[in-house]
């Protein structure tokens, strides 16, 4: 029996944060779509002691890639955030400042045919992101999942918005493939 080399890095989700009713707690919840079945997501406290505490969006990757997108979703709930506004997440991108919201603020999730109706788009880069700029930009309806090889670069906007954003800021450069496309973490991150 061999033994599976799993490889833990820095990956992409969507995040949000939400004050748990009246209460003093706080969910952080990250979504996103795995490029393979067998890989697995997780939030994970960074060591900084610090107030609300900052995260790390991981992957867990092993050596081989049973090919099937997965959706994720996990999420954390703290207390005593000392009266913050806001979380911060680190990921593939970078740093990630997440705005706490109230449930009441939660946003109605449209389905695709209203996102196309109302002309909401955003642009997708593939990670890792670039010293360059963005590169391997789509443009996908907002409500769209996408894998969690792209990161979200701009939007939501116009599809015309979108189109002028990819022609201005994305780089048409083909990258070589076979590698885990996010950054490796040390026992220090």
């Amino acid at each position: 029996m061999s033994e599976e080399n799993i490889k833990r890095v820095l990956g992409v989700a969507d995040y949000d944060a939400y004050w748990i009713g009246k209460s003093l707690l706080v969910r952080l919840t990250a979504r996103g779509l795995l490029p393979c079945f067998n890989y697995t997501a997780q939030l994970e406290q960074r060591p900084e002691r610090v107030s609300p505490p900052n995260w790390n969006m991981v992957f867990y990757t092993p050596d081989v890639c049973m090919t099937a997108l997965r959706p994720f979703e996990v999420s954390v709930v703290m207390s005593n955030v000392g009266g913050a506004s806001s979380l911060r997440v680190f990921d593939a991108t970078g740093e990630n400042e997440v705005k706490i919201r109230h449930e009441s603020d939660r946003e109605q999730t449209t389905n695709l045919q209203s996102a196309l109706e109302k002309d909401q788009f955003v642009v997708h880069a593939r990670v890792p992101k670039g010293a360059s700029g963005h590169h391997g930009c789509i443009v996908v309806p907002a409500d769209m999942v996408v894998s969690a090889i792209y990161y979200r670069a701009y939007g939501p906007a116009s599809k015309a918005d979108c189109d002028a954003f990819v022609a201005k800021n994305c780089d048409v450069s083909i990258t070589a493939g076979g590698e885990i496309p996010w950054p490796m973490l040390t026992d220090e991150q």
